[in-house]
């Protein structure tokens, strides 16, 4: 077995703790997904319908959490077409990428059951399930759900570009604006799902399914086009990024990392570009 074959496959990851910790956190980021986002909707107020953006700043802060919390565990990806688009562009391994996607689901609908078993049955409606307004198509809605999946990947993957030294900050904060940018406009249209596994968990509980396929493919396809995108045409690449730091050849320091490091902390040169956040 060649040594890509094998690093695409990732059998070699069954083996090791931190693959089964990395379940785990997947696990519990989407049930924390669900459980804060999908309970916000219904308990905000007493079940009745609340405000979008009420839902998108909630639904923002809540990955900022997450990405806080998990991030250097699993990625906290807590989203299936997120796992998949770091498969396509090489980052993650089938192997991982099958186990995360149980996980993300069996999460989800654990998240779901808190909810509906923890609140009075009078508050439960749909549960946060992501369904189209009444007066859109289901082809605006397929190509809703891609360009917000579009946007929010493509965000993702630059977030996370390891090469790039022009931006700083908060990690978190930046994805939980981007899915709190994203839930605003298109949260009343349908929902803004763009995560399979955050449409799943409320539509096993309340039974919710209607154009629940248009909430795997749609996401899975603006996730893929994001994603390839940014890894093959707007990535940094290493060249780039040492020029971008003015490294001087001259400096006896220069080949030092913790030299490197004073100007970012992204110097370990290994491709691909974009890391697991």
């Amino acid at each position: 077995m060649t040594n890509n074959l094998r690093a695409f496959l990732g059998f070699h990851e069954l083996s090791t703790v931190h693959f089964y910790k990395a379940l785990l956190c997947e696990f519990l980021g989407t049930g924390i997904l669900i459980v804060s986002t999908c309970g916000s909707i219904v308990s905000m107020d007493a079940g009745r319908v609340v405000s979008t953006f009420s839902t998108a700043m909630t639904s923002g802060m809540t990955v900022a959490y997450i990405v806080w919390t998990f991030n250097h565990v699993s990625g906290a990806h807590i989203n299936p077409v997120v796992t998949f688009a770091f498969m396509i562009t090489g980052i993650v391994s089938l192997t991982k990428t099958v186990g995360y996607i149980l996980s993300q689901c069996i999460g989800a609908v654990t998240g779901a059951a808190i909810i509906w078993y923890m609140l009075p049955p009078s508050w439960r409606g749909n549960l946060g399930s992501t369904v189209f307004h009444e007066d859109v198509t289901l082809a605006q809605g397929f190509f809703i759900e891609v360009i917000s999946t579009f946007i929010m990947v493509l965000g993702v993957f630059a977030t996370s570009d390891r090469y790039r030294t022009d931006h700083s900050g908060s990690l978190p904060l930046t994805i939980g604006l981007i899915v709190f940018m994203e839930s605003a406009w298109a949260g009343k249209l349908t929902g803004c799902s763009m995560n399979p596994a955050r449409s799943l968990g409320p539509a096993v509980l309340s039974g919710s399914w209607d154009h629940h396929w248009v909430y795997w493919l749609a996401p899975a396809l603006g996730s893929s086009c994001g994603s390839l995108l940014y890894q093959h045409v707007l990535a940094e690449s290493p060249q780039e990024a040492n020029t971008s730091i003015h490294i001087d050849p001259s400096d006896p320091h220069h080949e030092n990392p913790s030299y490197l490091k004073k100007f970012t902390d992204k110097t370990i040169i290994v491709q691909p570009a974009v890391s697991q956040f």
